[in-house]
């Protein structure tokens, strides 16, 4: 992402010796794009909360009445059908989607400081997620994460415009039968401009186009079912008898 990022037109790092005097004044974002339409702050996810999860399905399981499960079926379908499971199955998300929302509540200060060092009020704000092959989050659960961190009030996310979440910790089922990492662009429903809208639009023809990929545009709006997880090892489950 790094390489790619540097090889737009109009790309300054803001790592770069021209912004040192910066540098010690707290941080700062990781990019200018698009001649300084956007500040850009690229964040990995590292480590996923699979043990705040399996305890939260083990003392679900424990619960009265117990659940008698045979073969392999997914736990948020087990989750559906007892009391309570409602709740239970948000708190999954909840905890799954953590770690994004971390990211962008440690992007958002970052890409205020670099707005008023570097007096660009008119600039979006971009926070870039990179969620890597070894991290076991669905986009469904980072798309709720991001949902849910620039909808709070506390701590509010003014600074964030835009976020892209760039996924290869699973697959999705393509229309034609294929298969492709999913890649998430969601932004703020009031106040953005079209231009910007389109420019993210071109960065993400660009991924592709640098990856040597398609880019595959998925209609979600009727559900969630499109970003079901494919592959090997997914969807998550627990193997019961």
């Amino acid at each position: 992402m790094k390489s790619f990022l540097k090889s737009g037109d109009g790309t300054e790092p803001l790592d770069s010796k021209v912004f040192s005097a910066f540098h010690g004044q707290g941080q700062i974002a990781d990019y200018l794009l698009w001649n300084r339409a956007f500040i850009a702050e690229m964040k990995a996810v590292h480590g996923y909360p699979a043990a705040r999860m399996s305890r939260l399905v083990i003392e679900e399981l424990r619960k009265e009445p117990r659940a008698v499960v045979f073969g392999t079926v997914g736990v948020h379908r087990i989750f559906a059908e007892r009391p309570g499971g409602l709740e239970a199955n948000r708190q999954l998300v909840k905890i799954g989607g953590r770690p994004i929302r971390k990211l962008l509540q440690q992007a958002n200060p970052q890409v205020a400081a670099t707005r008023e060092k570097l007096s660009l009020p008119q600039s979006a704000g971009l926070a870039i997620i990179l969620v890597d092959s070894t991290q076991k989050i669905e986009a469904s659960v980072a798309a709720y994460a991001v949902r849910d961190a620039l909808q709070a009030e506390q701590p509010a996310l003014d600074e964030i415009d835009f976020v892209w979440v760039s996924m290869e910790s699973h697959e999705l089922r393509l229309p034609n039968g294929q298969t492709g990492f999913p890649e998430l662009c969601i932004w703020r429903a009031d106040g953005i401009a079209a231009s910007d809208r389109y420019k993210i639009g071109q960065m993400l023809d660009g991924w592709a186009h640098f990856n040597g990929c398609a880019l595959e545009c998925l209609d979600h709006t009727a559900g969630w079912e499109t970003m079901r997880p494919v592959g090997e090892g997914w969807p998550l489950s627990l193997g019961l008898e």
